[in-house]
């Protein structure tokens, strides 16, 4: 049962991602008639059968190797397909929607309330896990971004501050880590690949989706 809740949210959350990341890259109001959506190319087939396959697996984990709760199942798979819009729009335009991330944190609110009327106590524990997350993570890297100049962007701070809301203050950490690696060797093939240089800026949202996925996958939280 919760394998096909899983799989049902995860393609629910995936076409809104894709709509979502083809309306805002392609200047178009919720109202216009466009093709943005249904005129797919190799980029777009790329972004859909990534999404799904990642998914995919991390469901296939959690139900078997991390045998984890629904809701915490639902809040990991939330995230990272909240991730994937973010890079895709982040990788284009270097940006990172504001109102991308107020729907990932009216969903974490959802998803909170749900916590609590499964369990108070249980639900108390993941809101202050969670807020010590965001609380940790969104002045770290605020201070960061204020002390070294060019370094991440405001979009990246809020980024990780939802991250610490989803997954708590270790969890995120973790995907920290794992973001930072990613970054790394994302800018080491750009410079020898000479599709950037040192002068230039690199999108830091699909390091932190590969990072964050890397994270779950291999801890489970």
């Amino acid at each position: 049962m919760t394998t096909a809740v899983n799989a049902i949210m995860s393609l629910v959350l995936i076409a809104a991602g894709y709509v979502y990341a083809c309306y805002y890259l392609n200047g178009v109001g919720w109202k216009e008639k466009n093709t943005a959506v249904l005129s797919l190319n190799r980029n777009k087939v790329i972004y859909l059968l990534c999404a799904a396959l990642t998914s995919g697996v991390l469901i296939i984990l959690f139900q078997t190797l991390y045998a984890l709760s629904w809701m915490q199942s639902t809040k990991l798979l939330c995230l990272v397909l909240v991730l994937f819009p973010a890079a895709a729009i982040d990788m284009r335009v270097q940006r990172i929607p504001n109102k991308l991330l107020l729907a990932a944190f009216i969903a974490r609110c959802v998803l909170l309330v749900i916590e609590f009327a499964i369990s108070p106590a249980g639900g108390f524990a993941a809101l202050k896990d969670g807020v010590i997350g965001a609380v940790v993570l969104g002045v770290f890297f605020l201070l960061l971004l204020l002390l070294f100049k060019n370094s991440i962007g405001m979009g990246d701070v809020k980024l990780f501050a939802m991250m610490g809301l989803y997954q708590g203050l270790w969890g995120a950490v973790n995907a920290v880590f794992f973001s930072l690696m990613a970054s790394f060797f994302q800018a080491v093939f750009l410079l020898l690949t000479r599709k950037k240089t040192r002068k230039d800026t690199v999108s830091f949202g699909p390091s932190i989706l590969i990072g964050t996925v890397i994270a779950i996958a291999l801890a489970g939280m």
